[in-house]
């Protein structure tokens, strides 16, 4: 067996590796759509009919991820005369897409990692094993398997942004663009412009790439040329924004007034109720945190750190050798001007920042790729090679440890099943707006009360009503973290502009004392259950637990949240 094929087999492992893990997790909640994003998109694919009605009336995201989804949906209704097409088949297809483009990811990140690799002078084999480390870090990496568990736009944008580094990388190598490759990457810019519009960023990085080229390629007729190349990718890019979303051209109006009230979000954390939870967060730092800690996990961050001060270190002594430094730099300016400005945002889900992953795992496997390279021996032990085998080991035992949350059924679907055996007919749920109802589902008379608890101001007047609320209520459910930590951390009233001190009080005393005071005395409530799943590994009658609570909430709020159920006891 050649090299060559040898590496083409342990990529098609790697492919099949990441497949399967992102493909393990895919009912996660059983159908229920427990995404409020996911569940949203959806609802907006389900009325959308090819061909007779396009227009989603829906522009928070992008149209492109939309439409794929409905037209593959009735093209498998017409070739098999099904009925997926709808609400409740739709979910498994796009969880199925958004898998397989995942996915493919793996695969461009090998042949970006190889490319970079050889243009700072590695050959052949050692190329090789940067891409090969590289691919297998992204198919194992946890977040990209969760997000692909998901029908959510970030995960195309992630592919799309990849895609679009991959093509402009080759035509640095060629320093010249030819009309069908400019032709491409508008293409590829329209897709990512219409998937979501935070893809700017990357669309004006290949733009301003673009020109650049365009200007150092020709010696005769420069400007001519900077005119026609420019041309060409803004038609291409425009043309097939139109094709991909034709109604933010048709609906402006309702698509500017939607963008506008993402911008306005992303500026302001006190907009929402669900984005309470980032004010005070620090803008750049929180991201990395949660980046390096959850997203990409403690061994891979390590490795990531390492190849970029090696690849900066490495492009500084090689400068002069290398005859495409261009491409590094490029490398380095696509996303970092991404992190810059995204990372400031004042919301910030983790998923914000999936498209720069790619990135981190290439320096990852370049980071594993000089360590293993260096020669570092002893009488005894071959140091790098023990090293290479524990981070890649650690990073394997902290993926399956967070696979074990798939392993079981959704906490809310385990607190479902248990309010409908232990809470009789006829009892008061006390329920939390902005958050999913539980039980999900119910074949007995329960009533509900609704606690308006991210409501203001948070005064005496609201707390009459929320006291008259838990005066009828048997049970108080929690059915995640969305409330109780933004509004106990948002407490101090000279600190923020928007407060809960009684919200807040409420939950401290409910948690610490079992007990709620209200106007009309004290209310004792006793926690009856509790659903946690939590990352996990066991050996034997070793039990290693990691507790996530302190991640960004969009980390755990979906697949395992953390639920409790209070019982009222005494009045």
């Amino acid at each position: 067996m050649t090299k060559k094929s040898l590496h083409s087999l342990t990529l098609f492992f790697i492919v099949l590796l990441g497949l399967g893990l992102r493909l393990y997790g895919i009912d996660w909640d059983s159908g229920f759509h427990l995404h409020p994003d996911e569940r949203m998109l959806i609802m907006v694919a389900d009325k959308i009919h090819f061909f007779s009605q396009l227009n989603p009336h829906f522009f928070n995201y992008g149209s492109l991820p939309i439409y794929i989804l409905k037209s593959i949906s009735q093209i498998i209704d017409t070739l098999f005369h099904s009925q997926y097409a709808n609400y409740d088949n739709m979910l498994y297809i796009g969880r199925i897409l958004s898998t397989l483009i995942d996915t493919a990811v793996i695969i461009l990140i090998y042949k970006i990692s190889y490319l970079v690799a050889t243009h700072l002078k590695l050959d052949y084999k050692n190329a090789r094993k940067v891409s090969i480390f590289s691919s297998l870090f992204y198919a194992i990496t946890f977040f990209a398997i969760q997000n692909s568990n998901f029908f959510v736009v970030d995960v195309f944008l992630n592919f799309f942004s990849t895609l679009l580094v991959y093509e402009i990388i080759k035509v640095l190598i060629n320093k010249k663009i030819s009309y069908s490759k400019l032709v491409l990457i508008g293409i590829i810019s329209a897709a990512i412009l219409t998937t979501k519009v935070s893809g700017v960023v990357f669309v004006g990085m290949a733009g301003l790439t673009i020109m650049i080229i365009s200007l150092v390629q020709y010696k005769e007729h420069r400007v001519l040329n900077f005119i026609i190349n420019t041309f060409v990718y803004g038609f291409s890019a425009i043309s097939f924004s139109f094709i991909f979303m034709p109604y933010a051209f048709l609906n402006h109006q309702k698509f500017i007034s939607d963008i506008l009230a993402q911008l306005k979000m992303n500026s302001n954390p006190y907009i929402f109720p669900y984005t309470l939870q980032y004010v005070g967060t620090t803008p750049y730092l929180y991201y990395l945190k949660n980046i390096f800690i959850w997203g990409i996990g403690p061994a891979i961050s390590l490795l990531s750190i390492t190849g970029l001060f090696y690849l900066i270190y490495d492009l500084r002594l090689k400068i002069k050798e290398v005859k495409h430094s261009g491409i590094i730099v490029f490398l380095l300016s696509y996303y970092l001007l991404y992190f810059l400005l995204i990372g400031k945002s004042a919301v910030k889900f983790m998923r914000y920042m999936l498209p720069l992953y790619p990135f981190l795992i290439i320096l990852a496997g370049y980071g594993i790729w000089r360590i293993q390279s260096t020669k570092l021996k002893t009488k005894f032990i071959d140091i790098q090679t023990s090293i290479l085998f524990a981070l890649i080991s650690i990073a394997f035992l902290w993926t399956l440890s967070f696979l074990h949350i798939y392993t079981t059924s959704n906490t809310r679907v385990q607190a479902t099943v248990w309010i409908n055996q232990n809470v009789p007919e006829g009892k008061t749920l006390a329920v939390e707006h902005w958050d999913d109802r539980l039980p999900i589902f119910y074949n007995k008379d329960y009533k509900f009360e609704e606690l308006q608890l991210y409501n203001l101001p948070d005064n005496e007047e609201k707390w009459s009503i929320v006291s008259n609320q838990l005066l009828n209520t048997d049970y108080i459910i929690i059915a995640s973290n969305r409330l109780y930590v933004p509004l106990q951390r948002l407490s101090d009233c000279k600190k923020y502009k928007v407060c809960y001190p009684k919200t807040a009080h409420y939950y401290q005393t409910l948690f610490n004392e079992g007990a709620v005071k209200t106007k009309y005395g004290i209310i004792h409530f006793k926690k009856v259950a509790e659903f946690t799943d939590y990352p996990t590994l066991k050996f034997g009658g070793v039990k290693w637990v990691i507790k996530d609570d302190k991640a960004d909430e969009s980390f755990t709020v979906y697949d395992h949240p953390k639920i409790m159920i209070f019982k009222k006891t005494v009045f």
